[in-house]
């Protein structure tokens, strides 16, 4: 279990003082049943609150769809397609009720200072799993996934809404699996893991963009959730870690998108530390 997003969000309602709201990633939630993701507490950290659930505690919504990232979207755009929820939080895991690609659900902070019950939630992406067909250990056919080349170590980290005058995306960060859905001990010396499991090398950092108009559409019930794809996909060459053709064992985090100052952060990891992630470095980019 790791604590991963945090978003900063005004008082609202009866609340006396503005909240800090964060995600949970249980990443090892191999049950059926489904867990909460979402906390809240004051700016200091004090007086947390939760964890709640995102939705009701039914299909499509589960643990295993949440709280990897955490982000907010602009006001206009939420009352706009979305009902008037603004925050939105995802996560990628492609078995036990989670998808074979990343999710986005939409849902609204509380506006007292002590809720209870299920956050007001919608989904606005996620994917179906086929198993084994998509990426079932060693005979997945990528063909038949949804996400275009879904592999079962694909992991998304970070996410925002970005605007450039009239061109807008809804950005995630993340490491791509290139190689098959491989299962077992690591395949070969210069594997990245070296421990049993699902090996899908080698790998690329990559941000994908999805058209807010098309996240907006499975919003308003008029698009099925698994029928928007990213329109395109960026691999940060100012990343440092990576070969020639940008492959790498390096992990990615968060993304934070600085509305004001017109800038996008990213984090890069793998450089040192716990399981080599803990050393990270941010790169910064200006939003024309």
């Amino acid at each position: 279990m790791v604590a991963s997003g945090i978003e900063y969000v005004t008082r609202r309602g009866s609340q006396t003082s503005d909240k800090l709201y964060g995600a949970i990633d249980q990443w090892y939630g191999v049950v059926e049943q489904t867990h909460p993701t979402i906390w809240f507490s004051e700016m200091d950290g004090s007086n947390p609150r939760g964890p709640y659930h995102v939705g009701p505690r039914l299909l499509p919504y589960h643990g295993n769809k949440a709280g990897d990232y955490l982000f907010s979207v602009p006001q206009w755009y939420a009352d706009q397609h979305l009902g008037g929820r603004f925050l939105v939080t995802g996560k990628t895991r492609g078995a036990f009720n989670g998808a074979q690609g990343p999710t986005l659900f939409a849902f609204s902070p509380w506006n007292s200072e002590t809720p209870a019950g299920n956050l007001d939630a919608i989904p606005l992406l996620w994917y179906r799993i086929f198993f084994p067909e998509c990426a079932g250990p060693n005979v997945g056919n990528k063909s038949q996934c949804d996400y275009p080349d879904f592999t079962m170590c694909d992991k998304w980290e970070g996410g925002g809404f970005v605007e450039s005058g009239q061109k807008r995306a809804i950005i995630l960060l993340g490491k791509k699996g290139l190689g098959s859905n491989f299962y077992g001990d690591s395949p070969a010396a210069d594997s990245c893991d070296d421990s049993r499991g699902y090996h899908c090398d080698p790998y690329e950092r990559q941000v994908i963009f999805y058209d807010v108009d098309e996240l907006g559409q499975v919003a308003q019930g008029t698009r099925n959730p698994w029928s928007v794809r990213p329109y395109t996909i960026w691999r940060p060459r100012q990343f440092l870690l990576g070969n020639a053709q940008g492959q790498t064992c390096g992990e990615t985090g968060g993304v934070v998108v600085d509305t004001v100052g017109k800038r996008v952060f990213m984090i890069e990891k793998g450089f040192g530390g716990h399981q080599n992630e803990n050393a990270a470095i941010v790169h910064v980019w200006s939003v024309p």
